[in-house]
């Protein structure tokens, strides 16, 4: 069929229309091969074709010939000057590239052609992102998202709104963060930052948050206030000014719920918000004797209520899950069949039902190793005691690619070889924590099949809750030893294992046990400490050794008061930086962790070779990667792991996270 259509459009027997109907068919079926032949007989009739042109273009980018697709595209473009498919084409080789200013030019040429081109307007938007232009990207995919709601716009928009540099002058983009975090557009943690700042930027503010005291009556706009709200029930305050005011308001309401003839119903949506809170950052923040003997007062007019038949308000009752959980009060069940207001029904829900039903998938964990080892059991613990991370909502995520095209997008600079396999892709997330890193993961990638593993079984029965919950049905949970995996019979094709291999007693023993899991020329994406970086952690753990704070719930609660205190010493006010330090599991992982390695990037491109593993790409932030370059302006340097070396020691905070970066096993 394939070889009469070619030969018949050679004779003129069909049309040239007719043949490049054919030619679409041909690829779109997958058989691009005999599309690019049969285009290629259409050139030889019409050199200028600008269809077939541009079918040559994308048969060459699906092959890498770069500059066969940037010559073909140019053609087609020329040749039919109003073609926004071969602009957009031209865009996407660009970007693919880094070159983010052609990339850009040629996306909006595509949108000025064709200004309903979704695709042309959400590519622009992130290569802006990329070029360090915010304000304008954010514009583009508002243009895009009044064309369609789609995933990709959303993901783009809360991007632009987390990067942004908040000023007063942008206000009017409240309502939009507002939906950005309340949706989870992206991860609620990484757009709170910038909530923070729009928050601080509004008139009296600061103002009031720095005052002594507060009374029941000043709360009234925030309890009204849709943005705050979905900040404090959605992800931990990461800000000290905040924190602050935070417990100040609590103890307010503590108060209040104590003055039974002042209650009223008009706070409660901030009461409710407030309480789920505390239970997202479990209830880090210092509690005084006072407020522990009012809060025990409480629980006992809740009890005596309960068990009279009555129900307590749900004012007390919000107030006592601002300070421990409602599933640790002898009144859970009682109170949990009551019926309730809606905004207290989504504490009830949090605080006793969730617990609960991670208790049952805990019960039907299944196990594939056995956990032996004296740091494996040590660290097994800590995250049984404090599952990390706790959090509320997983981001928005892409329609699902091909895990190179993934990789591609992900990393601009990315190098690697094409791995020639297709069908089921089989990933393994070493040390998935509270999940949701699989979560996300395997929906990133077609036909993605995850299997997910950790030590602590209390972290495994969350992520199988919140899996359960998001209907997801291609993760399987168990847990296990990175070191005993080699009784596991099965391959993959990529194994994530990021802020796991540095808790190890020898990260480089559990790097090869992973690596005798993945297939020849299978990628792997790992996250490492950096020496550098972790220098206020390093000093933080010496102060924390000799004030002798221990690693309990008061232990973290009375350092973390101490680090935030006046007369803290100065090598620890960069800790209010990380995110980390503001939970209490969180807390304890950052600086309290009973293993941790650090490293450096010449120790890891030391490594690299050793495993043999190809260097693929660091994971950094648009803005880093920009100063990067300027910095060390030839192409090959961003593959260079001592260049990076050279500007993270320039630039000490720049992996504050850790390491982030994908390599490949090499083929025998």
């Amino acid at each position: 069929m394939m070889t009469s259509a070619i030969s018949s459009a050679a004779d003129e027997a069909i049309s040239p229309i007719d043949a490049l109907n054919v030619a679409w068919g041909l690829l779109e079926s997958g058989q691009s091969t005999e599309a690019a032949s049969l285009c290629r007989t259409i050139l030889r009739s019409d050199a200028a074709q600008p269809d077939a042109l541009y079918l040559l273009g994308v048969f060459a980018c699906e092959n890498g010939d770069v500059r066969d697709a940037i010559e073909l595209f140019h053609r087609a473009a020329l040749a039919r000057p109003q073609f926004p498919e071969a602009h957009y084409y031209l865009g996407l080789v660009h970007m693919r590239h880094a070159q983010f200013e052609k990339a850009a030019s040629h996306y909006r040429q595509a949108i000025s052609s064709a200004p309903g081109f979704l695709e042309a307007h959400c590519n622009l938007g992130l290569v802006l992102n990329r070029l360090g232009q915010p304000l304008q990207a954010l514009t583009t995919y508002q243009e895009a998202l009044a064309i369609r709601e789609a995933t990709e716009v959303k993901i783009g928009l809360a991007e632009c709104l987390q990067r942004l540099r908040v000023t007063p002058s942008l206000s009017h983009l409240r309502p939009l963060l507002t939906r950005a975090i309340s949706e989870a557009w992206r991860r609620p943690e990484e757009l709170a930052p910038a909530v923070i700042e729009f928050l601080l930027c509004e008139p009296g503010v600061r103002e009031e948050l720095s005052k002594a005291a507060c009374d029941v009556r000043s709360l009234s706009d925030w309890n009204e206030d849709r943005l705050f709200l979905a900040l404090l029930e959605s992800a931990t305050i990461c800000d000290v000014i905040f924190e602050r005011w935070l417990a100040m308001v609590r103890r307010t309401l503590l108060d209040d719920a104590l003055n039974f003839e002042s209650i009223d119903d008009a706070l409660l949506s901030l009461r409710s918000a407030l309480a789920q809170q505390c239970f997202i950052n479990e209830y880090a923040w210092i509690m005084s004797v006072e407020e522990a003997e009012k809060v025990s007062r409480l629980v006992e007019i809740a009890k005596l209520a309960v068990d009279s038949g009555n129900a307590p308000t749900p004012q007390v009752l919000l107030v006592i899950a601002s300070y421990q959980p409602l599933s640790s009060m002898p009144f859970a069940d009682a109170v949990r069949d009551m019926a309730w207001p809606d905004s207290f029904r989504s504490v009830i829900r949090q605080q006793i039902d969730e617990v609960r039903q991670e208790v049952d998938w805990r019960a039907v964990l299944p196990r594939h190793t056995v956990i032996d080892q004296d740091t494996s059991w040590k660290v097994q613990q800590q995250y049984e005691e404090n599952p990390y991370p706790r959090w509320v909502k997983s981001s928005l995520v892409p329609a699902p690619l091909a895990l190179e095209d993934r990789l591609r997008t992900q990393i601009p600079h990315a190098r690697f070889q094409p791995m020639r396999r297709s069908g089921t892709v089989d990933v393994l997330i070493a040390g998935c924590g509270s999940g949701r890193h699989p979560i996300e993961s395997a929906s990133l990638y077609s036909n993605a099949r995850v299997l997910a593993i950790d030590l602590s079984a209390s972290s495994l029965a969350y992520a199988m809750r919140k899996s359960h919950e998001m209907g997801l049905r291609n993760v399987e949970y168990a847990q296990a030893d990175i070191l005993r995996l080699s009784v596991l019979d099965r391959r993959f094709d990529l194994i994530e294992s990021v802020g796991v291999l540095h808790h190890l007693a020898d990260p480089e023993a559990g790097w090869r046990s992973l690596l005798q899991l993945l297939r020849p020329g299978g990628f792997m994406l790992v996250g490492l400490y950096s020496e550098i970086a972790r220098s206020p952690v390093v000093a933080a753990r010496q102060f924390i050794a000799h004030q002798g704070y221990l690693a309990t719930p008061q232990g973290i609660r009375e350092c973390r008061a101490a680090i935030m205190g006046a007369d803290c010493p100065e090598a620890l006010s960069h800790l209010a930086a990380f995110g980390d330090f503001y939970g209490l599991s969180a807390c304890r992982d950052l600086l309290f962790h009973v293993q941790e390695h650090r490293t450096t990037l010449p120790a890891i491109a030391a490594l690299l070779d050793e495993l043999s593993l190809d260097f693929v790409g660091l994971h950094v932030e648009p803005d880093v990667l920009r100063r990067f370059r300027t910095r060390f302006a030839e192409d090959e340097s961003v593959h260079d792991l001592y260049l990076w070396h050279q500007f993270e020691t320039e630039n000490p905070s720049t992996f504050v996270g850790m390491y982030q970066f994908w390599v490949q096993k090499r083929c025998a």
